[in-house]
């Protein structure tokens, strides 16, 4: 804990713009919790792509300054607000606006509750990417021996999938930016039946090949533009695109015809939209079948590299630079 015993640190920032230039770490007061809510000493938060879009005022939730970062964390229940019957020392995963700090208020059906021997470097990436990757694949209904694309394949999100989907013996295919002999090792070691370059000229033709001529049942799509202009070509009559991310600014355009003679269906996926249609016996369900599943140490969740807060800098360095697996902070004090 801080020197002051009411006082904690926190990466804080007062105006919007690149993390490494308005981030600080900061002294301000220990939060109290309230009715319904309960106070998180945090042990691990990684560094992910919407932290950076938050802090410089791009992301779906904005910031209300003096803002502290961080946006997903895990750690233990230090006190409970009244009327909250929940055990002191339960190690926790949230996700909730300033995680970057020793200490954050949560309201109490923001947490998913975890063993106490469940791995840090997992445990700091259980509230988004695995529920965002469950999500993902339950809605694409493969069956087993069906084809899967995704793109963006060299993020968490995607090494998530091929996981889960080897899991159901669903054939996975990753298209990555830039391929690489190491990357096309890691990806296939976790599941991917091939890992092929987006901006290859018959990238199409391979992925239709790799499928003895039938095509893809799904494809789940991150990036837009004209790399789904092309992936949409490889669907097989009623197969289906979801489309989560927007890595490209390109905007994605086809024929109507391209859609319409296949019955090909195209949809949009929001994470926070799907858990809300989720009942609770749902929700508790799949918490239990992600925590059994990723908890295993044979699933790969890597934390490449852990880094004290006060070392931020050198940590958002490290995060342009970084593949397969998180930069996380550890320490705040």
């Amino acid at each position: 804990m801080s020197n002051n015993q009411n006082s904690m640190n926190a990466l804080q920032f007062s105006e919007t713009g690149t993390p490494d230039t308005v981030l600080q770490l900061t002294k301000i007061s220990i939060p109290e919790p309230g009715p319904n809510e309960i106070r998180i000493k945090v042990r691990a938060s990684p560094i992910n792509p919407a932290d950076l879009l938050f802090i410089q005022g791009t992301y779906r939730q904005k910031p209300v300054f003096p803002q502290t970062a961080g946006l997903e964390g895990t750690g233990i229940i230090d006190k409970v607000g009244p009327g909250v019957a929940r055990a002191k020392g339960q190690l926790v995963a949230f996700r909730h606006k300033g995680a970057w700090a020793e200490y954050v208020i949560l309201p109490l059906d923001k947490i998913i509750e975890l063993p106490g021997d469940f791995p840090l470097e997992k445990a700091c990436q259980m509230a988004l990417n695995p529920i965002t990757a469950y999500a993902l694949l339950k809605e694409t209904k493969l069956k087993r021996n069906d084809w899967l694309v995704v793109t963006a394949g060299n993020s968490a999100i995607a090494q998530i999938i091929v996981q889960l989907a080897q899991l159901k013996k669903i054939n996975t295919i990753l298209v990555v930016r830039s391929w690489s002999q190491n990357d096309d090792e890691y990806l296939k070691k976790l599941g991917a039946k091939a890992v092929l370059e987006s901006n290859s000229k018959d990238l199409a033709d391979r992925i239709v090949k790799l499928t003895n001529a039938e095509g893809i049942n799904s494809i789940v799509d991150a990036v837009g533009g004209d790399i789904t202009n092309i992936l949409l070509n490889t669907l097989k009559p009623g197969g289906m695109m979801i489309t989560y991310g927007l890595l490209s600014n390109e905007k994605v355009s086809f024929h109507n015809s391209e859609i319409i003679f296949k019955n090909i269906t195209i949809k949009g996926f929001g994470v926070d939209y799907w858990l809300n249609t989720l009942t609770t016996k749902e929700l508790l369900k799949m918490h239990s079948f992600l925590t059994t599943t990723i908890g295993k140490p044979n699933f790969i969740m890597p934390a490449v590299k852990k880094y004290n807060a006060k070392k931020i800098q050198s940590a958002l360095q490290d995060y342009k630079t970084h593949r397969n697996g998180k930069i996380v902070l550890t320490q705040f004090q």
